[in-house]
């Protein structure tokens, strides 16, 4: 269909006196891409979501198992579908696999999901104003906001934090407005 409309318009500009240049693409020289689904980017996001590594982390512990500089903008390229280009990708493969044997992964994950954030919050902001429940958890108003909005996932170990100190104070407030 779109071959037999864009043959019509050819022919229609030609036949205005328009001069037309079609140029197809070459292909000469290059290497099909990848998928972003390959084994080294699904490691390299298990190590991000289930143990917790930046992405820095990653450079720096791959850098020390293979002898190598490894910068993070290849780790960033390799979660994308790259193939590593240094080092073989099977080497890669291994490093990342002794990476996640010495290291422990989080139990539940590194992420607290948006939703249970976001659900555990409103159920503060009950209480609480954003204000009072960002210094209880001695962060910023402004990440509490985002918190609420469901939009964001946190660091479990951040939130292993905040929830203990956010709970007490709500403990606190709630038996102050049942004193008055």
């Amino acid at each position: 269909m779109r071959d037999a409309l864009l043959n019509d318009l050819i022919n229609t500009l030609e036949r205005h006196g328009c001069e037309i240049k079609v140029s197809i693409p070459t292909t000469r020289g290059r290497v099909a891409r990848s998928t972003t689904d390959s084994d080294l980017a699904r490691r390299i996001t298990t190590l991000r979501d289930d143990y917790g590594m930046t992405l820095a982390t990653i450079a720096g512990h791959l850098t020390a198992k293979l002898g190598c500089s490894v910068s993070l903008a290849s780790i960033h390229t390799w979660t994308g579908g790259a193939v590593p280009r240094k080092v073989s990708y099977d080497k890669v493969l291994e490093a990342i696999d002794e990476i996640m044997a010495e290291n422990v992964a989080i139990e539940g994950g590194a992420w607290v999901d948006a939703k249970e954030v976001k659900a555990t919050v409103d159920r503060w902001m009950e209480v609480m104003t954003p204000r009072q429940i960002a210094v209880a958890a001695d962060e910023a108003v402004t990440s509490v906001r985002s918190w609420a909005t469901g939009n964001h996932r946190v660091l479990r170990t951040k939130w292993r934090r905040v929830v203990p100190l956010v709970e007490q104070m709500c403990e606190v407030i709630q038996a102050q407005h049942i004193e008055t």
